[in-house]
This record gives structure tokens, sequence and C-alpha cells, in this order.
């Protein structure tokens, strides 16, 4: 498609829906940008004369090792208090299951499948290294005894109890740094251990606070920082929890539905409505069709700074889930910049590709029900893709 006047240059079977999987996060992408501030709000607080009141807004960055460098607010909430008023969690309603609709159950243990929650800390998963004898170190701390070994090798690697937080380690299994999900909304217990002081909780219902003293947001990371995360490793759990921020962001509650409703109905206006059920992709009810991704394509690049849309999509040759694939000649800029997507028998990949005369298009490759690897599909658009660029 030419992004400029919206001309099909070639289309074959562009109006079936197709299972998307990770190309859904266009989609989330989309609403981001239209509505999270540059920097997003980590918390928010009520301070009062002797106590501090706090809770989430679904920002996934809090306490995430992979943000390291934007925990601020944590400073921020503990400078509030001082050492004069006490620390208060009120958690907002959160009315949303923990898991998607059409999510694997049995994928519960993996780390691409954390629970979604209204204040998530940690990425929701915790970090487990072992030697495979009697040194395992557990992250956070506060886990640090929930866990034992198997009686002998049955190739499962480290496995959590599905409705507990007790994991299970294979004899002489050598982990590093292996991330986990954990269950549960442990959001009190956790922030206390981190701030190293108590935290108090009151259910959301018994504070009408917010009628008479104002909220206060504690800033935290840069948007497209995180943006880049969703896109560049196809990060689920961020990508599910931006897609609540953005509900909060326009309609003021934690669910998906409102702000899925509302892209489809007044900003996006695609040519074949798509069943849009989660932020990640991980659900397979999920049908788009690659007419409709390359309009939401090209809705981006009418409206956002080119520069800044490009640097959020993985680029081929050069970083992200294409870093492998689609590589530039040596010396050359990347000229594909994409979303992959992939199931089981599932393979998307859709964005943007610059032709040699410096001309950008936009194309939406999705296959479906194939059996074993996706190899195959990926080096046949590589050689469409490469011949397109020339």
């Amino acid at each position: 498609m030419d992004p400029e006047s919206g001309k099909l240059l070639a289309d074959y079977q562009g109006s079936k829906y197709f299972t998307p999987a990770s190309n859904t996060k266009i989609l989330a992408l989309a609403a981001c940008l239209e509505y999270l501030p540059d920097t997003l709000p980590a918390i928010k607080v009520i301070n009062t004369d002797n106590r501090i009141y706090f809770h989430g807004t679904a920002n996934p960055v809090l306490l995430h090792p992979e943000f390291s460098a934007w925990q601020s607010w944590k400073d921020s909430l503990g400078a509030l208090a001082g050492q004069s008023k006490s620390i208060v969690y009120y958690p907002r309603s959160f009315p949303e299951p923990r898991f998607g609709p059409g999510w694997s159950w049995d994928d519960y243990n993996e780390y691409y499948m954390t629970e979604r929650t209204e204040m998530p800390v940690y990425g929701n998963c915790v970090s487990i290294s072992s030697d495979g004898v009697s040194d395992v170190q557990i992250r956070p701390a506060y886990f640090s005894s929930k866990y034992g070994f198997r009686e002998k090798r049955d190739g499962k690697g480290i496995t959590r109890l599905e409705n507990e937080n007790f994991w299970l380690l294979e004899p002489g299994v050598q982990e590093t740094d292996t991330r986990v999900p954990f269950t549960g909304r442990l959001t009190q217990q956790l922030l206390g251990a981190a701030l190293g002081r108590s935290i108090g909780y009151i259910d959301n219902t018994e504070l009408p606070l917010e009628r008479t003293y104002p909220a206060a947001t504690l800033p935290s990371a840069p948007l497209d920082t995180v943006l880049r995360r969703m896109m560049y490793q196809s990060d689920n759990f961020v990508a599910e929890q931006l897609l609540y921020m953005c509900a909060d962001a326009r309609f003021g509650v934690l669910e998906q539905d409102t702000i899925i409703e509302w892209m489809l109905d007044s900003v996006l206006q695609l040519p074949v409505r798509p069943r849009w059920v989660d932020g990640s992709g991980l659900s397979r009810y999920n049908l788009n069709t690659p007419a409709s991704l390359a309009t939401v394509l090209k809705y981006m690049w009418n409206k956002y700074p080119h520069d800044r849309l490009l640097t959020l999509f993985p680029a081929g040759g050069q970083h992200g889930t294409i870093e492998e694939w689609y590589a530039p000649e040596q010396g050359s800029a990347p000229f594909v910049y994409a979303k992959t997507g992939g199931l089981r028998g599932v393979h998307c990949l859709s964005g943007y590709i610059r032709t040699r005369s410096g001309k950008m298009l936009i194309f939406s490759f999705m296959h479906n029900n194939f059996a074993g690897s996706n190899r195959e599909w990926k080096s046949e658009m590589d050689r469409i893709l490469r011949r397109i660029s020339r």
C-alpha cells in the first residue's frame, strides 16, 4: 500500500481473516500513541495530614528489572511520607480476569503469559538462578524460600504450582535469571519489602478521599522507551498493561474492552472490522486482515513523525524480533521496519519498507495453518521484500 494515497499496489486475500498473533500489538501501539502521555504515570498519590495513600495505574514498569533506570517514583513516595506519615495502598477496581480471553491455560508457567493486574510489580515475575544442586536464588527476596526440588529429572526445568507461589526445580537444572510468573495480587507485601517499611492496606470502596483531596501523579519511564520494549521484544506483559493504561487515560477504567471498542468505532475506521480481544495477541480469538493492519499502519504514518514511528518498530538485520532477517546490504540503512507475530502454525509480518528510491510503502504478510518451521515463509518474504525494495 502507498501510505500517501492509500492505493493498493498488490493484494492477495487482503480482506480475509487470519490469526494475527503479535501483529495485534500494532493495534495496541496505535492506542498508546493516541492516548498515553510522553512520560507514563507510575502511581497516583493522595497526601493527607498523616498518611500517604496510593494506587496503581496499570503501569508495567514498576520495579521491573528491564526498567531499573526509571524507578524514581519509589524514592519520591518514601520522601513524601518521610518519617512522620504512614503509607497506605488502596487498589483500584480491576474487574478483569488474570488471563485474557482465549489464552492457553497451560502456559501459566511461561514468562510470556504473566497475570494482568491493577498494579503490577517486578513484571509479575520472579527471577530464579540455580547451580543445579543447592544454591538457589530467587528475586525478589520475598519469595526466597518458596521452592523445592523434584525427586528425579523430568525435563520440565522450573515449574510453579498452578495456583500458588511455590516453584519445583528439576534436580541438576542450571538456570541464570530465568523469569517465571508469580500468582496473586501481592503489591502491598512486595512494595513494603522494596521500600523497607510497612505498607498499610484499605479497600478502595472505603476511601472517598479523592472527593476532598486531589490525587497527584508520580512519573516513571518515557512512553517510547516502554513502547520499544513492547515492539522489539514483543513483550506480551507490557502490551497488556499498556492497553489498560489507554483505557484509564480515555475512560478512567481498567477495562480493555472499552478502549478496544472505542478505537474500532471512533478512531481507526478499518475496511474490515477485526476481532480484537487483548493487547498482546496471545489469544487465538483475535482475527484480523492484512488490509486492516495496513490501514492502521497508514493511519499512524500520516499522523506521527516518521522518524519517531520507525524507531518503534524492529528493524531488519538490526534489532528486535527481525534482527536476524531482512538485513540491508553492508553499509546501508535498514529497509524493513516491521512487527512479527507468531504462534504455532502462525507467522505474520506487517510494517514499512523503504525502496531504493526512498519511497516508503506499507506491507502485511499473514500466514496461518502451516505445520513445522516458519523458516520457509520467512525466506520467501525476504525474497519478495528485497525485490520490492529494488
